[in-house]
């Protein structure tokens, strides 16, 4: 995927400019829009791969709303929410839109370098449709990728900003949705073996 686009939906503006440096001095094009209808709008003429969309948005309409709509019309564009809102329900309608990841504010610049560029492999990684890992959640894409890379469960959690029992929960889950053995060290050995999903 030569040119990778993201759109971002934030309608405080430091804050989308801020990201919006961050990612361009990554290497993707990115697009400001900080409202529903500004998003619309930039889905028809940007064509984004990728969306960041807060939740909160000045106008009646959510980024929760907004990810409902876009995915009816063009199920290809993913989303990543980044917000400040860790309400439970609130959580819970978002991961309803199937989310690739959801980011609680202040973010740090690294987690979103990783979470993007994950991102990206994993969209073009579905794009060539290579069916075990159409099995799997971002997340588990991650952490994969990262047991290629013979990172330890430690190292994982610390690079992903999560629990090391949160990896080892992801472990588990993805050597039954690969149908592994359990024996030790099955999940690095396909890892290793499949290191250019």
């Amino acid at each position: 995927m030569k040119h990778k686009r993201i759109l971002i939906l934030e309608d405080e503006m430091l804050q989308a400019l801020d990201l919006s440096e961050l990612l361009s001095m990554e290497g993707y094009e990115t697009q400001i829009a900080d409202n529903y209808e500004r998003g619309i709008q930039a889905i028809e003429s940007f064509e984004p791969h990728l969306v960041m969309c807060d939740i909160n948005l000045k106008a009646n309409a959510t980024g929760i709303d907004f990810a409902k709509e876009i995915s009816k019309h063009y199920p290809q564009i993913q989303f990543i929410f980044i917000t400040a809102i860790t309400k439970s329900s609130i959580i819970e309608e978002a991961q309803q839109t199937d989310p690739l990841n959801y980011i609680v504010k202040p973010w740090k610049e690294d987690q979103i370098k990783v979470t993007v560029q994950m991102a990206f492999n994993y969209i073009a990684t579905k794009q060539k449709n290579n069916s075990a890992i159409e099995t799997l959640t971002l997340s588990e894409y991650k952490i994969v990728k990262l047991i290629a890379q013979q990172k330890s469960t430690k190292e994982i959690a610390a690079i992903l900003f999560v629990s090391e029992s949160t990896v080892k929960n992801h472990r588990h889950n993805i050597v039954q949705k690969l149908n592994l053995s359990n024996e030790k060290n099955s999940l690095l050995k396909w890892a290793a073996n499949n290191a250019d999903i």
